[in-house]
């Protein structure tokens, strides 16, 4: 299990399936759970799950955490149980596994759950190509707002700015994972930038970014404002085109 990410509010963390059945550290995961004093969440009818688990820290806030695996034999959005002991499960998200070689890390100082002191760690998250992927493939398949929001986010506030999103897109293009760059390249197309038929900033992808950020109320102003923010969105991806063909 490695390299946590963390998307839509929440720690997911990428299991690595093989490590699992190898590592007798792993077979008693649930259990380790427990003791740290998690427990299992529920969904919204109220149903216990056994891939989400959540704390209350100290102040009160709740963490929850999210357990995903890639495993090409079991369909998308699928729960699939852990070669461990115990009762517990990973949501199968294609494509994740990528962040095992698509990933920065950080060294941060916390404080640790239960009152057990300060601790530094050194913590791998998915990197601009690896987040973006799976935020694009995410909103292809649920058309949930936020998602397109979070990809356009950050493509817009790389440190190195567009030039690196370019260059970072054009140099994987051509490596390990081509295939899923070319699909997530070809959902930015359909779904934000500019066709023969469609004008980008009238697609969903645009649409999504800027009722996400700006709202949905349907004033005067605050339509144009979104009008505003959807030509922005695509020509983001425009120039991110026009960039990868240069």
């Amino acid at each position: 299990m490695s390299k946590p990410t963390t998307l839509d509010g929440y720690e997911n963390i990428v299991v690595k399936l093989q490590m699992l059945t190898e590592i007798e550290a792993y077979h008693t995961l649930e259990e380790n759970f427990k003791k740290m004093g998690f427990e299992r969440a529920e969904n919204e009818k109220g149903q216990k799950l056994s891939w989400r688990w959540q704390i209350k820290s100290e102040a009160g806030a709740t963490m929850i955490l999210e357990l995903l695996a890639d495993d090409p034999a079991v369909q998308g959005g699928r729960v699939q149980p852990l070669p461990t002991d115990g009762h517990i499960s990973a949501l199968n998200i294609p494509h994740s596994s990528m962040v095992f070689d698509h990933y920065e890390s950080k060294e941060i100082r916390a404080e640790l759950l239960g009152e057990n002191g300060i601790a530094t760690e050194t913590i791998r998250y998915a990197d601009l190509l690896c987040f973006t992927c799976l935020k694009a493939l995410a909103f292809d398949q649920r058309n949930e707002r936020k998602d397109a929001h979070d990809l356009i986010y950050c493509i817009e506030h790389t440190t190195g700015g567009l030039g690196e999103v370019i260059e970072i897109f054009r140099t994987a293009r051509e490596g390990k994972y081509s295939a899923v760059i070319n699909e997530t390249l070809n959902i930015l197309k359909v779904r934000f930038a500019d066709d023969a038929a469609t004008e980008g900033y009238r697609k969903d992808g645009p649409v999504s970014v800027a009722k996400f950020e700006l709202g949905e109320g349907n004033d005067q102003q605050l339509r144009e404002l979104r009008t505003l923010r959807q030509r922005g969105v695509s020509d983001v991806i425009d120039q991110l085109f026009e960039g990868m063909d240069s």
